[in-house]
């Protein structure tokens, strides 16, 4: 696994430098180019709304031709770990004297994601997208995908979810009981090992390395206790292909987007499995040498009991295949970074098992974003850019489990609500419903810049939470979250961001404004 990671970090490097000297040629080149691109907006093959074009400021910054981009080395989730990896970007912004150089982002644009953390979580993808495909009214967009996360998070479905970290102090009975706890406090509090709550909680495995070991190693520990330690997790392995094609109405303000996703997903339960945990009354001691970790058997999991209890399906994987149809609104000028505009989008989901899919049911996804300067520039002197968004999904009919956390935009997937996508201040995943909604409000304002980079602070707020029905939707009971983002915007096209977010199941704000938080190292703007 080490020679893999340097092999991908030297490839990284060496695409990187390529890059740099690539780019000053494209960029030397384009400066022999004296045709201004307003000598060229006549020459559209088709009318684009004006609302669409890219404001002076950043159009006379835009390069010119092929160049990448991209970083390798480390990054950060609290879910997954820190992780070494990299993602590369090769993009085709097109010459001046492209009439659509003006308003679009890009022509092509190319990315390899290669991700690997201390926690086992991969993450791999290639992807591909070109606005206005060929010079015509269409954009292609399409991905391939393989994520293997062994720190899945199940708390269950619905307004279930909702429900406080509540334990007992070192997972032991006649302890002091803790409602509404910290996330990390609670979860090392269940990963102590603990008595079998009665015949029925006794574990067998039926991992025969696993018996022959505990047999051959600590034959007097072996099914005398258990261990919570993996309780809400489980692994996933999942391959999907995902394409799309968007047909341009209106001077290019609507699309009507159609596509398709093809998915395999693996699940695997960790009940019965070995895992490590301390003794409640000799473990985390003062006495160094009783902090010892235990082999002990994983007791029966939150998954395992929703699905024997009926409440979920999904427990052996399967194939999902999924139809796609949808509508956006956009009038933002420059998607990467936008100042202003509106995008809006409806998109529908269909699994049926008449195209091979193992389940029947429905998803569909709306979601508002709005951007607007908050003052002139000439009272900030940089750009205060307020970003909202604002977000429903309702899920109907028999989706497995693993489902009812994705939520489908035309510009890529999001998941849950808790992560860096919904609720950064929340662990992944936290809530998970048929019908979620959801909102984040951020205030990016442009504080540094330097040649080629962008520095942008962004004061953030999330709310949301989930529901059975659709019909329960109300103003109570909302999870919120909070932080700050740094973000760092390379020539225009490609956001590296930093964010630390706190809610009310990380560290208290009395033991410092980032104690506890919640601290993502990613790539672009999650909207």
């Amino acid at each position: 696994m080490n020679n893999r990671i340097l092999c991908i970090a030297s490839c990284l490097i060496i695409l990187f430098c390529t890059g740099i000297l690539n780019a000053q040629t494209v960029q030397d080149a384009a400066g022999k180019n004296t045709k201004s691109v307003e000598d060229t907006v006549g020459n559209l093959p088709f009318k684009i709304s004006e609302e669409k074009r890219i404001s002076a400021e950043d159009l006379a910054k835009k390069k010119e031709g092929w160049f990448p981009t991209g970083i390798g080395g480390p990054f950060s989730d609290p879910n997954n770990g820190s992780g070494f990896g990299g993602r590369v970007f090769l993009f085709n912004n097109g010459r001046k004297d492209d009439p659509f150089f003006a308003y679009t982002p890009y022509r092509q644009r190319f990315f390899l994601n290669l991700s690997n953390t201390t926690r086992k979580a991969q993450y791999h993808e290639l992807n591909f997208d070109a606005p206005y495909f060929l010079d015509s009214q269409w954009r292609v967009r399409a991905n391939l995908i393989y994520d293997r996360n062994p720190n899945n998070l199940f708390f269950g479905i619905g307004e279930r979810s909702l429900t406080g970290l509540n334990y007992r102090d070192r997972n032991e009975l006649g302890q002091p009981y803790t409602t509404n706890g910290f996330f990390d406090q609670y979860e090392r509090a269940i990963s102590y090992r603990r008595e079998p709550n009665g015949p029925n909680e006794t574990i067998v495995s039926d991992n025969q390395y696993v018996n022959t070991y505990l047999n051959s190693t600590y034959p007097a520990l072996q099914n005398q206790k258990i261990t919570d330690r993996k309780y809400h997790r489980y692994d996933l392995e999942a391959t999907s292909a995902n394409m799309s094609g968007e047909k341009s109405f209106f001077d290019g303000l609507v699309r009507l987007v159609v596509g398709s996703r093809l998915s395999r997903n693996k699940v695997r339960t960790y009940d019965g499995t070995l895992q490590k945990a301390q003794d409640p009354y000799f473990g985390d001691t003062s006495f160094g040498l009783a902090n010892i970790d235990i082999p002990t058997l994983q007791g029966k999991t939150k998954l395992v009991e929703d699905s024997e209890a009926k409440l979920i399906r999904g427990l052996n994987g399967g194939y999902v295949n999924l139809l796609r149809v949808g509508m956006v609104y956009d009038t933002r000028d420059y998607e990467p970074d936008p100042s202003r505009g509106i995008f809006a989008e409806v998109t529908h989901e269909r699994s049926m098992k008449q195209i091979g899919s193992d389940y029947n049911f429905n998803r569909t996804y709306g979601s508002v974003r709005y951007f607007f300067k908050v003052l002139p520039d000439s009272i900030t002197k940089k750009k205060l850019i307020l970003a909202t968004r604002f977000s429903l999904v309702n899920t109907t009919g028999d989706a497995p489990f693993y489902e009812y956390r994705n939520m489908w935009g035309t510009e890529g997937g999001l998941s849950g609500l808790g992560g860096r996508t919904t609720l950064r201040g929340f662990i992944q995943d936290r809530f998970v419903g048929p019908v979620m909604g959801f909102g984040n409000i951020e205030l990016r304002y442009r504080v540094y810049e330097l040649p080629g980079f962008t520095f942008n602070i962004a004061p953030l707020f999330d709310f949301g939470r989930p529901w059975d029905k659709i019909g329960n939707i109300g103003l109570k009971d909302y999870k919120y979250s909070y932080g700050l983002g740094l973000r760092i915007i390379w020539n225009q096209s490609t956001i590296i961001y930093l964010e630390w977010a706190k809610s009310r199941e990380t560290e208290n704000f009395a033991k410092g404004p980032f104690a506890g938080s919640n601290f993502y190292l990613n790539f672009g703007h999650i909207f």
